[in-house]
């Protein structure tokens, strides 16, 4: 069949396209201009482009609330911009225990310059002197224990990591044994803080000796489980100095932290479930508040696995009991919320709650915590 295009009425329809093609690009002209409208709300705030810091957005996500027309709300963006890039820079940047970067003295620059005279920041030495205060306390936290962490994700990032679970390797097994009592010999450390911001780290023959050994190339200092938190509590705090209050900041492995004190956020609660990681509970929370979820799986993070041995199913990730390098095993999901604590305080619960070596203790303790205005929320392992 053959079709013809009929001649009849050529001035009409010539007039109708001429007028679908006006509301065509009117139309195309609106939704263009609309994309880049901005409404009253939670804006995303982002740093500049760093060059040597090419994923710090990554690291850690702001929202900022801001209302009025779209232009006005654009350029309080750019305003924020401005201030949070240099502050989310300083923080990420010396907070690094590997890398070393320019304008910025890091963990890693005091780590790569051992029994020397290194001048910090005021920020990173206070962060300093508290780490330090709570390494000694051994209540879940070493920032000395660089050595054990590097001998877990080395397993946790392989494709393949059954094999080389210490319940499947006893050379691993043993070596993760040997590092965690080696880390947590104290003495094998010496972070000294002098005038003027200055610190001065050094190891031990002693712990050079073994780390060449058992061939460790790792860094010792390093903030581990409470680098997020540190970074958070820092960007925070000095964003609310600035005058920006009305904000909060969070990261993808489960740490939360509002400094607003008005208005309400939902915190989300998770739980593994065939393989993927699901929230099953949403919490309305009003005012300035720190969050934290750890998880035996390793929620958010690219390191984790679990392995079948014994009967039984065993997670692996970085929330392990760094005294021993092993795992609990009790808690699957555990959250701790409180408005009084400030976020690191918040972790170091957390990590105190997870460390506990049966459900009993657990119990108790949240309990406890519970009496005194802190909200906590767990998932057993052995309820899956």
């Amino acid at each position: 069949m053959k079709l013809k295009v009929s001649d009849k009425h050529i001035l009409l329809r010539a007039i109708l396209t001429a007028i679908f093609f006006v509301i065509a690009v009117v139309a195309f002209t609106v939704g263009v201009t609309s994309i880049g409208r901005k409404v009253s709300g939670y804006q995303l705030i982002e740093g500049k482009t760093d060059a040597e810091a090419l994923t710090y957005n990554n690291a850690v996500h702001y929202k900022y609330w801001l209302e009025g027309s779209s232009n006005q709300i654009k350029r309080g963006i750019r305003g924020l911009v401005a201030e949070y890039t240099p502050v989310l820079s300083a923080a990420y940047k010396q907070l690094d225990h590997q890398n070393t970067y320019t304008g910025h003295v890091s963990i890693g620059t005091i780590n790569r310059n051992l029994g020397k005279e290194v001048s910090v920041s005021p920020e990173l030495y206070a962060i300093l002197q508290d780490a330090y205060a709570r390494t000694l306390d051994r209540k879940g936290f070493n920032m000395f224990a660089g050595a054990l962490y590097d001998a877990w994700r080395s397993i946790l990032i392989l494709e393949d990591p059954e094999d080389f679970d210490p319940l499947e390797n006893g050379d691993q097994a043993r070596r993760i044994s040997a590092i965690a009592e080696a880390v947590n010999d104290l003495d094998n450390f010496s972070l000294e803080f002098l005038p003027d911001n200055t610190v001065r780290f050094s190891l031990s023959e002693e712990y050079q000796t073994f780390c060449t050994q058992y061939e460790i190339d790792s860094f010792a200092l390093d903030l581990n489980v409470l680098k997020d938190a540190y970074m958070l509590q820092w960007i925070g705090s000095s964003m609310v100095e600035k005058g920006y209050r009305y904000g909060y900041l969070f990261t993808e492995e489960g740490l939360a932290l509002n400094t607003s004190d008005r208005g309400t956020l939902g915190y989300d609660l998770y739980v593994l479930e065939n393989g993927e990681e699901r929230p099953y509970a949403s919490m309305d929370l009003d005012g300035v508040f720190s969050a934290t979820t750890l998880t035996a799986w390793g929620m958010g993070s690219d390191y984790g696995y679990s392995i079948d041995a014994d009967g039984a199913l065993h997670f692996r990730s970085e929330h392990f009991n760094v005294q021993t390098g092993e795992f609990s095993e009790v808690s699957l999901s555990l959250t701790v919320i409180s408005s009084d604590m400030d976020l690191v305080d918040t972790v170091c619960t957390a990590v105190w709650l997870d460390n506990l070596g049966s459900e009993s203790e657990l119990d108790k303790a949240a309990r406890e915590l519970e009496g005194q205005g802190v909200v906590v929320s767990y998932i057993l392992q052995s309820s899956v």
